[in-house]
């Protein structure tokens, strides 16, 4: 695999890792629940800014100037799912040593009866649902989903096809 393939993955699986600490650290306990998740999935959208980067890289600086649309699905595939998978691996390391306290603070503020509602959805859930690899598989498909949003509107932007005047001169 290319190295800035790599290199761009890894770097946005980095980007988002980082932000969703600092996000569990600094911020979830004085917002709650869906104010955090708005930021989670802000912090995944920021990370995955690193297709485009990628893909204008890989147009710029290795091909030429040009970028067909197979290349840059192709190409940003790839980096998306190097992230997804660092994102995954952030997720089961994650909920291998916050998962009790992740679970109180989805509780923290909440009425008796959503309380009660809570755990009743709990009770319900199959018991793999709050383990750390489940948590990982789930992380790495909602990075992969958002990613290929991101992925296909990069390559819209991006392409930029080879003219005939250009093939003629690099003849």
């Amino acid at each position: 695999m290319k190295n800035f393939i790599i290199k761009y993955g890894i770097a946005g699986g980095i980007v988002s890792s980082v932000l969703g600490t600092l996000n569990w650290l600094l911020i979830a306990q004085s917002i709650g629940v869906a104010g955090s998740q708005m930021i989670g999935y802000i912090s995944i959208a920021i990370s995955l800014l690193c297709i485009p980067l990628g893909l204008r890289y890989f147009r710029d600086q290795l091909n030429q100037g040009f970028l067909s649309f197979l290349q840059s699905f192709k190409i940003g595939t790839s980096i998306t799912i190097i992230a997804a998978i660092v994102m995954a691996i952030h997720s089961v390391l994650f909920f291998t040593f916050q998962k009790e306290e992740f679970l109180e603070w989805q509780r923290k503020g909440l009425t008796q009866l959503e309380l009660t509602a809570f755990n009743e959805q709990l009770a319900q859930m199959p018991d793999f649902a709050y383990t750390p690899w489940f948590q990982g598989i789930v992380m790495f498909i909602m990075v992969l989903l958002i990613g290929v949003v991101v992925n296909l509107i990069s390559a819209l932007v991006l392409v930029k096809k080879r003219s005939h005047d250009d093939i003629i001169k690099a003849l």
